[in-house]
């Protein structure tokens, strides 16, 4: 499956990320990262086949968490600009459009890296994504 299947099946699934404003960020998770990796495991049904992605990042790829409360995103040729929220015990909350909400768990943060990862179920099938940075 090619990454432009892939990133349509995630649009099938729930779009793609926007998350919800916060005043409370993080310290340490404002800045701009570089993607280490972006793995996406999909188990679908039958008419939502099953796949799993490793996207390695290159050079120009970034998550940049800004101090207003907006993140942008350069994974490749996709650009995105969403807003985040960073709660409490290391989640970062999430609303994909349209209407599909979730939390990512913010495994790890440091100084270096930061993982995240999130286990979503939809009927067409469950997502499981996890998206490694480091500065």
């Amino acid at each position: 499956m090619n990454r432009f299947n892939i990133m349509l099946m995630i649009l099938v699934l729930g779009g793609t990320m926007s998350c919800s404003k916060s005043s409370n960020n993080t310290p340490g998770i404002t800045g701009k990262w570089a993607i280490v990796n972006d793995s996406t495991r999909f188990v679908g049904t039958d008419t939502f086949p099953s796949y799993h992605s490793n996207y390695i990042g290159q050079p120009s790829d970034y998550f940049d968490f800004r101090t207003d409360g907006n993140m942008y995103v350069r994974e490749g040729a996709l650009l995105d600009t969403m807003p985040y929220e960073v709660l409490a015990n290391n989640q970062v909350r999430c609303t994909p459009s349209p209407g599909f909400n979730d939390t990512y768990t913010t495994s790890q943060i440091t100084p270096t890296t930061a993982t995240f990862s999130i286990i979503a179920t939809t009927p067409s099938g469950q997502l499981t994504k996890m998206i490694n940075l480091k500065k």
